[in-house]
């Protein structure tokens, strides 16, 4: 028995020292040279007009192991000085030795990274190289970015010149395609509005960039000669009484505003009809609205699914002409003749209370 604990003991002693030998010959991977990064723009101002062009190319050559090994790679984006505490990763592949990135792909990398929208940044980008716990970096190249807005503000109209006055929790949202808002609505001369970011007066507020004007709520850095800034922050509408069209571009580049006519002054017609797939388009035989005043029509009817109508002013397909803003589609908002579109209706059938405010350039279907 005592020869039997000798011999295992021996062999335990053997096993550790052939471990510890293994051990020593394992090899520790070391870096022997780090990697490169070049970049072949350092001033950036992007726009959205712009986003599918180049925005920056990097080019990098990649660290050199005492190894035959394969590393990862990415670029790290932080504001500038910050020692890239809480930089923004986005992984680029090792073996191109270069990356291209058009103005959209780098604007979200610089939004994700935590940067405002529209104000310029110095930043500062490396590559990062690892294989397992072994990390490398680059050198570090500043920059300065302008990004611009992935998502554009909605804006809401409030004043005595307006339909709602001066109610916020009333104010008329503008109909918003990306960067342009629209609408078609009534204004009335010499008065005031402006515009609110929400139906709330806070926190946001649009007004002229003007001198005078609350830094927080200049915005618009161009209008058209019927505006002008007025005092508390307002915008001053200086045509004549009527309907009118209202663009916005809050492109970065533009932040412009620009009232001009409607087609259709006529707010308050006498009768409105609908007319449609309905009634087989026939103007003729259009289907007469309950008058409600000041602008407003609605009708009860049984509308079938995949309905199709427009609103008419006279039993003709004359002047007076209302369809959906931007083309066929069921928006709830109104645009006049030679800019409309038909309205469709995908609900399922039954009776619905159609609705129209022209003065305010509005519709709406609602289930009975």
């Amino acid at each position: 028995m005592k020869n039997l604990f000798k011999i295992l003991a021996a062999v335990f002693i053997g096993i550790l020292m052939v471990s510890c030998e293994k051990d020593e010959d394992k090899a520790v991977l070391e870096v022997k040279k780090n990697p490169t990064l070049t970049a072949d723009a350092t001033t950036l101002v992007m726009l959205k007009i712009n986003e599918n062009d180049k925005a920056v190319k990097f080019t990098w050559t990649n660290p050199e192991f005492n190894l035959a090994v394969v590393n990862n790679n990415a670029l790290e984006v932080a504001k500038a000085g910050t020692g890239f505490k809480d930089a923004k990763s986005t992984d680029i592949t090792a073996t191109d030795l270069s990356a291209t990135y058009t103005v959209k792909d780098f604007n979200k990398i610089i939004i994700d990274a935590g940067f405002l929208p529209e104000v310029a940044e110095n930043i500062e980008v490396r590559m990062k190289a690892s294989v397992g716990n072994a990390v490398s970096y680059s050198n570090v190249i500043s920059m300065k970015v302008t990004p611009y807005l992935t998502t554009y503000p909605s804006f809401y109209l409030v004043g005595e010149a307006s339909v709602v006055g001066w109610n916020a929790g009333t104010a008329q949202l503008l109909y918003k395609n990306e960067n342009i808002s629209t609408i078609y609505t009534y204004l009335e001369g010499s008065k005031t509005f402006r515009f609110l970011g929400q139906k709330d007066w806070n926190p946001l507020n649009y007004s002229l960039d003007f001198a005078g004007m609350n830094a927080a709520n200049r915005y618009f850095k161009t209008w058209s000669s019927n505006l002008s800034a007025a005092p508390a922050e307002n915008i001053k509408f200086n045509g004549t009484t009527g309907m009118y069209k209202i663009v916005i571009d809050a492109e970065a580049a533009q932040k412009s505003i620009t009232v001009s006519p409607s087609p259709i002054a006529v707010w308050n017609p006498a009768n409105l009809y609908l007319v449609g797939t309905v009634n087989s388009w026939s103007a003729p035989t259009a289907i007469a609205m309950a008058n409600k005043g000041d602008g407003k029509f609605e009708h009860i009817i049984a509308l079938p699914a995949g309905s199709q109508f427009k609103f008419i002013g006279q039993l003709s397909f004359g002047e007076l002409d209302w369809g959906n803003l931007a083309g066929d589609g069921n928006t709830g908002y109104l645009a006049p003749k030679g800019s409309n579109g038909n309205i469709t209706f995908n609900g399922n059938g039954g009776n619905y209370k159609i609705s129209v405010d022209l003065k305010l350039g509005i519709y709406s279907i609602q289930p009975q």
